[in-house]
């Protein structure tokens, strides 16, 4: 194992705390152990470093940052926690008029947007934008952005502005977490996504990562229950069903979508049939082979239903990487899914993953049962009454909130709805990075933001589609 760069503020020039904030893996060498073995106060060194380099360079060019350091009467940055008065609501990525949504007025949303990035959008013409995965596929080919867009539950979309550097750092570090050591670095690995090939939400983004990232774009190395894309526009319709109280008749119908409805409702009607024929055809493809994957736990839950169902049991290599993340979002799930989902893959265990659409962070539980804080992510536990930051020792419990070091171009500080709590002891497992005890809970009056669509939700828009067929 590589021995951790110590870190020293006055040894180290201006270019290599930028270094550390827009390619960590390389500033640790691509040490992936060394990622969690700084010690503390080297770690707080450095984020703090980084931090200021981040203040110094967005603050003023970001409108809502510069508005809230002024009434803060934040000015400088001399501690971590400095930056604890800056860190926005989660909701800030959805501050505009759902007026624009329902509008089409792409414009507007653009000029919305604008005022959260850096990035220049000025020059994107929206004119032939008649639907968000237009609007979507516009900046994604015209910038270096790639807006990660959440489920909409409460019936408007976030829109996060992260980049296509952000998805690559990201995978990289993943690879070292899912691949084995001394494999050549362009040899492709098998990822199986049991879901839609393409998509930009939250989840579906790590879709499109993992495919460029792990599978190295080998066909024959990505395997997807859906080869479809997951439409943008398709999910926002779900939201505004759920919103509507799922009565048809309240919500209005784009063109695109009616033109899609056909598609969906046989996919829709099809499901079960297709999660068991593509379980057949990945145990008699990849039997005994090492895959990685990245879901869901409904997903799972019902992936390993179809299997075993059929009989499938221990169909892929002991030592494949499953990864389940977002909770049970709602849902009732037996308490032995994860033992299910374990048996059916081979898997000696599930690597449960703490992660959400506003950061670039995908935290695997480690062998003591934490999710450790990458070392590119500051984390802070907020009162939950006063929202003032609680103090970086031993355990503490309230609202996470994050600043993401990695974020060049928008403003990488935010504040959730999960209620945690976070250690800042030494872990058995030997990390020194804070970590996140696994009973995360949201606040039950909090606007929840998710990055991913239910099966519920998305069948509650097939549903009204086929209600109103005949509109």
């Amino acid at each position: 194992m590589t021995t951790p760069p110590v870190y020293a503020p006055q040894a180290h020039p201006g270019d290599d705390v930028r270094r550390f904030a827009d390619d960590p893996l390389r500033w640790f060498g691509g040490d992936r152990a060394a990622m969690h073995r700084l010690p503390a106060p080297d770690l707080a060194a450095l984020q703090l470093a980084a931090l200021r380099l981040r203040f110094t360079e967005l603050a003023q060019r970001l409108p809502v940052v510069t508005a809230l350091a002024r009434e803060q009467h934040v000015d400088s940055i001399d501690a971590l926690d400095d930056a604890a008065p800056l860190l926005l609501p989660h909701t800030v990525y959805k501050s505009y008029p759902p007026s624009l949504l329902s509008q089409g007025r792409y414009d507007q949303l653009t000029r919305w947007m604008s005022q959260l990035t850096t990035v220049d959008l000025t020059g994107l013409d929206t004119r032939e934008c008649d639907s968000v995965d237009a609007w979507l596929t516009l900046v994604d080919d015209r910038t270096r952005l790639r807006l990660a867009h959440s489920s909409g539950t409460s019936g408007t979309m976030s829109f996060v502005p992260h980049t296509a550097q952000q998805y690559t750092l990201l995978y990289d570090v993943v690879r070292l977490d899912t691949v084995p050591l001394g494999t050549a670095p362009d040899e492709p690995v098998h990822v199986v996504w049991p879901s839609y090939r393409s998509g930009r939400s939250g989840i579906a983004r790590h879709a499109t990562a993992m495919a460029d990232r792990l599978a190295r774009k080998s066909p024959d190395h990505f395997h997807t229950l859906n080869a479809g894309h997951l439409s943008a526009d398709l999910m926002l319709l779900a939201a505004r069903v759920r919103a509507a109280g799922g009565r048809p008749g309240q919500v209005d119908i784009p063109a695109a979508l009616r033109e899609q409805r056909d598609r969906y409702l046989a996919e829709r009607h099809s499901a079960p049939q297709a999660m068991r024929r593509f379980t057949a055809e990945l145990a008699e493809r990849l039997r005994g082979e090492r895959v990685v994957s990245l879901s869901l736990w409904q997903t799972y839950h019902q992936w390993a239903g179809a299997g075993l169902d059929q009989g499938l049991e221990g169909i892929f290599a002991p030592d494949s990487v499953l990864m389940p993340g977002g909770g049970a979002k709602g849902s009732v799930l037996p308490e032995d899914w994860a033992a299910r989902v374990a048996r059916f893959a081979g898997v000696p265990s599930l690597r449960l993953v703490y992660a959400m659409v506003e950061l670039i962070m995908l935290s695997l539980i480690c062998p003591a049962g934490g999710y450790h804080v990458e070392p590119w992510i500051v984390p802070y536990v907020l009162d939950a009454r006063t929202g003032r930051a609680l103090p970086k020792r031993g355990t503490v419990r309230g609202r996470a909130a994050f600043f993401d070091l990695t974020a060049d171009v928008y403003w990488g500080g935010f504040v959730t709805g999960d209620h945690v709590a976070v250690s800042y002891d030494p872990c058995p497992c030997g990390r020194t990075t804070p970590r996140i005890e696994p009973d995360i809970s949201r606040f039950e009056d909090d606007d929840k933001i998710t990055c991913a669509a239910t099966p519920e939700a998305l069948d509650d828009a097939l549903e009204y589609l086929a209600d109103a067929a005949s509109l």
